[in-house]
């Protein structure tokens, strides 16, 4: 059936019980409005592609394209079929080179789970450093994650930076930064992309050197406060103080196993140097640990765990209680609430209490696992003497504890807790 369709015929027609059919526009030779048994009706075109075959062009459903609109859309690919211009074929090549780009897609996301997997898990130590690195990259790369590697600029890569700098956070975003470039140079390197579009991206500022020593009164107050923490929290707060270990890695995620208790000393498998190390344990330390075995989750292998599984986390929410409390002494003592300090102040605090009280550098060294510059022991030592002057350490580790705790004539004088 072909009439001139216009809007009051298309509004009488019917739809047919069943199947559908078509109606022709006898103003524009090729366009139909098919009608379907539901009432949906669609705008086809017809029309033979100069040197092709005769196509069918889906237009648009009524009434969202009404019928000037139709006819409209008609003429334009009447033009382009009369000068050779396939439509449909275009859009299928386009289709099947999309699908092919798609297939040759190398994405970040895709680079990067390559990169965690034959870098940072070979080449980076077991700890903090390693997961932190990774949690950076998937974190702050996931908006990137779908797009093809080589299309990252350093522009975007800049903006990553920026945004966590302008939460006043230099430091990290510096740390950003040297993650986004070691990613994106390792990328260059195995021809993942051909430049590196992180190689001019900017610092976010300058860091000032942390220097930050509590002194031997400020340690005390920390010690008195750790009491008021709680059976967990407590114990760890007061291990951290008495060992001088790193807090987060040798402290936090220490194990049973660790622990030699006839020897009075725990060793650390892998701490941040890669090699052994042993940590005498005074005895106050060791009096914590009994303390917290007498405690232990049933089949725990980590010293400090809450659900008996995985080494215990929440640490910052605990240090900001910590602090709180401090203050709380400090100002019924009159002092002004104390300076900012993180966890790794504390390692500083002992190492200089103890060089004040004439300990040698070396052993002081030894306690915290650094090499002084000048006592660099052998290649040989380093791996096979493990036990390197322990007497001395041990001697240091018990004069700190007692410093701490008050049993020294210029310190604070502040009651044993476990003695009362």
């Amino acid at each position: 059936m072909r009439v001139k369709l216009t809007q009051k015929k298309i509004e009488k027609l019917k739809a047919p019980d069943k199947g559908r059919i078509e109606v022709s526009d006898s103003e524009c030779i090729g366009l139909k409005l098919r009608i379907s048994s539901s009432g949906a009706m669609t705008w086809l075109y017809q029309k033979q592609i100069r040197g092709g075959v005769r196509r069918g062009f889906a237009l648009g459903s009524y009434p969202e394209l009404d019928v000037t609109e139709a006819r409209d859309l008609a003429a334009v690919i009447k033009v382009e079929a009369q000068n050779g211009i396939d439509r449909v074929l275009a859009a299928e090549l386009a289709a099947v080179e999309a699908a092919e780009k798609a297939a040759a897609l190398v994405t970040t996301a895709d680079v990067l789970e390559k990169y965690v997997k034959d870098h940072i898990e070979r080449n980076l130590k077991v700890g903090q450093s390693r997961t932190e690195r990774t949690r950076q990259l998937r974190t702050y790369l996931k908006p990137l994650f779908h797009r093809d590697v080589s299309s990252i600029t350093r522009a975007e890569l800049q903006k990553i930076v920026n945004s966590k700098a302008s939460e006043g956070k230099i430091v990290m975003a510096n740390r950003l930064r040297a993650a986004l470039c070691a990613f994106f140079a390792w990328a260059h390197g195995f021809g993942y992309i051909e430049t590196d579009p992180a190689v001019a991206v900017r610092r976010a500022g300058k860091e000032t050197s942390r220097k930050r020593t509590p002194s031997l009164q400020e340690v005390a107050q920390m010690w008195e406060a750790s009491f008021a923490q709680g059976e967990f929290w407590g114990p760890y707060f007061r291990l951290c103080i008495l060992t001088g270990q790193r807090c987060r890695e040798d402290i936090l995620k220490m194990e049973w196993k660790w622990v030699d208790f006839e020897k009075l000393r725990y060793e650390i498998p892998i701490p941040k140097n890669e090699l052994p190390h042993i940590v005498h344990l005074s005895p106050a330390a060791m009096a914590e640990i009994l303390d917290l075995q007498s405690r232990k989750i049933e089949g725990c292998q980590f010293v400090f765990s809450t659900n008996g599984k995985t080494a215990a986390s929440g640490v910052t929410k605990a240090v900001d209680r910590w602090k709180a409390c401090i203050n709380i002494i400090r100002a019924d003592q009159g002092l002004e609430p104390i300076e900012p300090w993180v966890l790794h102040d504390l390692r500083r605090s002992q190492a200089t209490a103890l060089a004040e009280a004439g300990f040698d550098e070396t052993v002081v060294d030894r306690i915290q696992n650094h090499v002084a510059g000048g006592s660099r022991a052998s290649a040989v030592a380093a791996v096979y003497n493990k036990a390197q002057r322990l007497p001395e350490r041990a001697k240091a580790l018990n004069a700190w504890a007692d410093m701490v705790m008050g049993r020294s004539d210029n310190v604070v004088q502040i009651a044993d807790r476990r003695a009362v």
